[in-house]
């Protein structure tokens, strides 16, 4: 999984999110959840990794699916209780659309996080670039990337510094809000714009954009080879879909 080519990756990414919006039961995304684990186990990330990175995505997908199983009543019933204030009652179609919301809510967020695990941003991006992406949003794509985690890192200098300083911003309340927005995003914007300048400065020094091709110091080649992979892709992928529909044009419960 490591080791394919990003533009292949990209499009294992986009046929897997075609699959699972393409088909409309829960069956098929019971299917493809079972893939997508087989995809974290191919690329050696283990089942407590997968917990680990999306627990919040899982609890919510959790609260998702309680939510369709109380208050969508529709279908047959299958089971009713008696609480001291209320009545709940579980039917059939809140049933299954809860569990196709899960499994597609899963899918989407388990398939990305993967392709971002194993997929180095630069490789991504250069490999875009040589297919015919224009350099400059290339560079843009790069450069979003790598500011992101400065970014963060830049937060965290600058509260450990206000708070050096005596002022409380350790536990945001409506009461601070607005001075903790003073004291960290103020700095940090500058900070930011600092940074933009000399980037452009940089740029504009080694005449960026002067020519209407880019030299590589790595070529990310897409060979004979990786095309028949893509086009096996595709076949797969249109199988799958062919193969599951079926399960989209029965009833969901």
């Amino acid at each position: 999984m490591h080791r394919l080519h990003p533009l292949l990756k990209l499009e294992i990414l986009l046929c897997f999110t075609l699959l699972v919006f393409g088909l409309s039961h829960y069956l098929c995304g019971l299917i493809l959840f079972t893939a997508l684990l087989a995809g974290y186990r191919s690329a050696g990330l283990t089942l407590s990794f997968f917990w680990r990175k999306l627990r919040f995505i899982i609890i919510f997908s959790v609260l998702i699916f309680l939510v369709h199983l109380i208050f969508v009543r529709e279908g047959i019933l299958l089971c009713q209780k008696e609480l001291a204030f209320f009545r709940i009652e579980i039917w059939s179609l809140g049933l299954a659309h809860g569990l196709l919301l899960v499994f597609r809510f899963l899918n989407i967020i388990g398939s990305s996080y993967l392709f971002v695990a194993t997929t180095d941003p630069n490789r991504l991006a250069y490999a875009l670039m040589q297919a015919g992406l224009p350099y400059r949003y290339g560079f843009t794509l790069i450069t979003a990337l790598r500011f992101i985690p400065l970014f963060f890192l830049e937060l965290e200098q600058v509260r450990y510094a206000q708070m050096a300083k005596g002022i409380d911003i350790e536990k945001i309340s409506l009461r601070n809000f607005i001075p903790a927005v003073r004291y960290l995003f103020v700095p940090l914007v500058l900070s930011a714009l600092s940074k933009v300048d000399t980037l452009t400065i940089s740029m504009e020094s080694r005449a960026f954009g002067l020519y209407r091709q880019r030299s590589y110091l790595e070529k990310q080649p897409f060979t004979r080879r990786h095309r028949l992979a893509a086009a096996a892709v595709l076949v797969l992928s249109l199988a799958l879909f062919l193969l599951l529909r079926r399960y989209s044009l029965e009833p969901l419960f």
